[in-house]
């Protein structure tokens, strides 16, 4: 959660994305391509979603080099 005494350098974007989305138009684009090539419906791309940032903040993340 937002720590104050250290505020993320992207702390607005965040704020914003439920309102406005995402940033990066190819993220919208990989939604739409699931969505009508594989006829997924939005709420299992989104469930997708949510499976794969669960995992990603479940994984321990490796130092950066």
């Amino acid at each position: 959660m937002p720590d104050p005494a250290h505020p993320h350098p992207d702390a607005a974007s965040i704020r914003d994305w439920g309102l406005y989305g995402p940033r990066d138009p190819a993220i919208a684009t990989l939604v739409e391509r699931l969505a009508y090539e594989r006829q997924m419906r939005l709420n299992e791309i989104e469930q997708l979603i949510v499976d794969v940032l669960t995992t990603a903040l479940n994984t321990e993340r490796k130092p950066s080099s």
